[in-house]
């Protein structure tokens, strides 16, 4: 059904009108659409755990190069590979932003977040038990949400200046050598600009 529905996203949007064609597509009722609880935002709940097993294939076919590149660049490349899965979507994400900062579903949305900032730590090989773990992903998970929203705004040749947008952010970053006791204000930071990103991209659709 996530299949079916995905093309008509591209034409339709996170609507409900492409879950009932995606349903149509494959000769069900248009009610079918209610196996997405929560309609839109259930769509987009599942495209991006979808998105999620996809993203662990793809890591691991670039298993071999990823493995001879510093940790740093590994970041780059895992986040850039992340961001790029949004290409077939990235002129209807914005209205995926936008029902994904609605107060009911900013849980969800901060979990696919979360998700998304440890899978790319994880599969740069980052095994770190200490607390920069959570420093770590917070910072990242902030700057993922921001190069996601530059994306969408993003009209040069295959997305240039959102690499450049991005490798600017992840150098101010500076992961290595983060105290725990920038823990607080690196968590703070992460939240409070991710739910800003969501709240701006809500009150314009």
């Amino acid at each position: 059904m996530l299949n079916a529905t995905m093309p008509f996203v591209a034409q339709s949007g996170w609507t409900m009108h492409s879950l009932m064609q995606g349903a149509k597509s494959l000769g069900y009722p248009s009610v079918a659409h209610g196996m997405f609880p929560g309609g839109e935002s259930g769509l987009i709940d599942a495209h991006l755990a979808y998105q999620r097993d996809v993203f662990v294939q793809a890591v691991q076919e670039k298993k071999a190069e990823l493995d001879l590149l510093p940790m740093n660049e590994r970041v780059k490349v895992l986040t850039l590979l992340r961001l790029d899965m949004n290409k077939p979507y990235i002129h209807k994400w914005p209205e995926a932003l936008a029902i994904m900062g609605r107060p009911s579903n900013v849980a969800m949305s901060l979990k696919h977040l979360g998700d998304i900032a440890d899978d790319i730590w994880y599969y740069a090989g980052d095994r770190s038990p200490d607390m920069n773990w959570y420093t770590k992903r917070a910072s990242l998970a902030a700057v993922y949400s921001a190069a996601d929203v530059f994306m969408t705004q993003d009209l040069s040749p295959n997305y240039t200046e959102t690499e450049r947008f991005l490798t600017s952010r992840l150098d101010q970053a500076a992961w290595i050598g983060s105290s725990t006791r920038q823990l607080g204000t690196m968590l703070t930071f992460g939240a409070k600009s991710l739910v800003s990103v969501l709240a701006n991209r809500g009150g314009r659709f």
